[in-house]
């Protein structure tokens, strides 16, 4: 009997038979794909661990001891041998340039280094961001055949035979350092996108490192700085110890040679040097004021009108007993096309052409010369150039020595202090008074040949009032007029009564003892209320008052400030507009100091230890 189902393939045995070919079929494709794709996975996650392992590997050498130069070379070739690529370039960003600088470079045997044109910095700038803080999103340029890449100007870098590349920006401190360039040259490659994550990932792990570099550079760059810093203010304290004790040995010894002296010479002697150490005592605490409230960016020029050429005169009126005393010429040229007034800071300017002056003749041998000379360089809306220059027949200088000069607490030799005294401050002081009046200065010199200090600055000119013309025109018609051999500085004030508020009794006794000769009234206060109270009692008793600042009970802004209520009450119960004088007598020396006591209600200011001939001359101005 014939099986009419096998001939007849639309029987349903044969239907079953070829469903389930198809479905055996289906099974074994989706654990073909399964296996594939579990392979590829396996093979996804062997690299990967490859890679994690490579930069591991990569971070655990930066933390360790070695050249960061030589290690980041060693992770470049890692990254390159690992990716079989041509070559792997960092470059660091030149934004002062407008280039870029090859920090680090790795290349096959067969592979030089690149030479064409390709703008590494301009495509760095338009593709990564100069600042990026959030290194999660770090972006990435992929080329994978350069022949026909859409990429401004990738084409250029066929010049080099680079078809593919890999480029990766490197951020330290979250700013664009540099870029780390990864090429495949001599043909086209297509980068997987785990080849373009590990790229990133090595980059980002090189960034780290070339910050901690950066890091440890700064790091050692301060020590450095604040050892040398350290040195240099432990060096000064000791010629500070020195410049301080020497003339307090002379005063305290000097004094006792005095108050034991019979011999009116001896004690004259002995009162000559006490005097002259005081001053120079004064001088360093100065020149150590100066340089604190500078290196604090607290110090102001305070421009005033003066007469130029007395103010010169003055100086050298300063400087010519040092100059006697070493048999030194000192010749004095001023430029008459210098204005007569000017407005600048004559208290700074005197003091940097009296540093100079007195260095020339600390360093010039005895007699020496020395030339003080000033030149008007031009003049533009009424504001003059003028410089100033001292030169001197001295020991000179060298050019390495002169690069320590104008510097804080140094001199041109270590040895100088013990050898010639002074602090190594002054010019410090000069340069930075120099500058804050628009100027700069300069020293030219040769060992053996003297040196020539010069500065400049610029002051306004200011014109002659009628007065000055007519007294100008009289001194040129007779020279003896106003003359200071003809001048009669013994002034005569009896009839007059002034108030001294002074808590220290030292303090009083020398400024009664300095008025003496002058036959002049003080009554004397030993604090603020005893002086509110004195005035209050008789408030016209007193033509002027000389009020210290620094004193128990009520200091001298609060009795100033209570004072001048008192006195507008009463002239506004009179109709009159009476003003005593008062002036402040205080060892704060600063700008805000003497703005402080203008703004209680002050008339003026003198600074401690007093200078008698400043004292005269307020008395005499309010007086008279």
């Amino acid at each position: 009997m014939e099986n009419k189902e096998a001939d007849n393939p639309g029987t349903p045995g044969n239907i079953q038979n070829s469903e389930m070919d198809e479905k055996v079929s289906d099974i074994d494709d989706f654990y073909q794909n399964m296996t594939d794709e579990l392979k590829k996975q396996r093979n996804l996650l062997k690299e990967r661990l490859e890679q994690q392992e490579l930069i591991s590997e990569i971070s655990r050498s930066f933390v360790s001891s070695g050249e960061s130069q030589a290690l980041i070379n060693e992770a470049i070739a890692k990254l390159g041998n690992y990716h079989k690529v041509s070559r792997v370039i960092i470059f660091n960003m030149d934004y002062h340039g407008g280039n870029v600088n090859m920090m680090y470079q790795w290349s096959t045997d067969n592979h030089i280094l690149r030479k064409g044109n390709f703008d590494i910095h301009a495509f760095a700038k338009s593709h990564f961001p100069e600042k990026l803080y959030d290194s999660s999103s770090m972006p990435f340029v992929s080329c994978s055949d350069t022949t026909k890449s859409t990429i401004d100007d990738a084409r250029e870098l066929i010049v080099d035979d680079v078809y593919a590349f890999i480029s990766v920006p490197l951020y330290v401190e979250g700013f664009l350092w540099g870029v780390l360039v990864t090429e495949q040259c001599h043909t086209p490659r297509h980068w997987t996108d785990n080849e373009k994550r590990f790229v990133t990932m090595i980059a980002s792990t090189i960034a780290a490192a070339i910050m901690l570099d950066v890091y440890n550079y700064e790091l050692k760059d301060a020590i450095t700085k604040v050892t040398a810093t350290s040195k240099a203010k432990g060096d000064f304290l000791s010629v500070m110890s020195h410049e301080i004790r020497t003339p307090l040995n002379v005063i305290l010894n000097m004094a006792s040679i005095a108050k034991n002296a019979e011999d009116l010479e001896r004690k004259d002697y002995a009162l000559d040097k006490i005097i002259n150490a005081s001053k120079h005592l004064l001088g360093v605490i100065n020149d150590i004021l100066d340089m604190s409230k500078i290196e604090a960016h607290k110090y102001e020029i305070v421009p005033v009108k003066f007469n130029f050429e007395e103010m010169i005169s003055r100086v050298v009126d300063i400087i010519n007993s040092r100059v006697e005393e070493k048999q030194q010429k000192l010749l004095v040229k001023i430029d008459k096309n210098i204005p007569k007034n000017i407005v600048c800071d004559d208290q700074r300017l005197s003091q940097i052409i009296t540093n100079l002056l007195g260095n020339a003749v600390k360093f010039t041998p005895e007699n020496g010369t020395i030339n003080l000379e000033t030149q008007l360089l031009g003049e533009k809306n009424e504001v003059c150039t003028i410089q100033i220059a001292v030169t001197d027949t001295g020991i000179g200088i060298s050019a390495e020595q002169q690069k320590n000069l104008f510097q804080s607490f140094q001199q041109a030799e270590a040895n100088t202090t013990r050898k010639y005294g002074g602090t190594g401050l002054g010019l410090s002081i000069s340069k930075s008074f120099v500058e804050l009046m628009g100027g700069n200065i300069w020293v030219e010199s040769e060992p053996g040949k003297g040196s020539t200090f010069a500065f400049t600055i610029q002051a306004q000119r200011c014109p002659l009032s009628e007065s000055e013309e007519t007294n100008e025109q009289t001194e040129t018609e007779d020279p003896s007029v106003g003359s200071k051999d003809q001048k009669d500085t013994k002034i005569n004030y009896s009839g007059h009564r002034i108030l001294l508020v002074e808590d220290m009794e030292i303090n009083r006794t020398i400024v009664l003892m300095l008025l003496e000769e002058t036959e002049i009234n003080i009554d004397c206060a030993e604090n603020g209320v005893q002086a509110v109270e004195m005035y209050k009692e008789n408030p016209g008793k007193y033509e002027m008052i000389f009020m210290d600042i620094h004193m128990p009970i009520m200091d001298g802004y609060e009795a100033t400030r209570q004072i001048r209520l008192m006195e507008k009450e009463q002239n506004e119960t009179s109709g009159q507009q009476n003003r005593i004088p008062i002036i402040a007598m205080t060892a704060n020396v600063f700008k805000e100091d003497i703005d402080n006591c203008i703004n209680a209600g002050m008339d003026g200011h003198l600074g401690k230890p007093l200078d008698i001939n400043a004292f005269m001359e307020k008395l005499h101005t309010h007086l008279f």
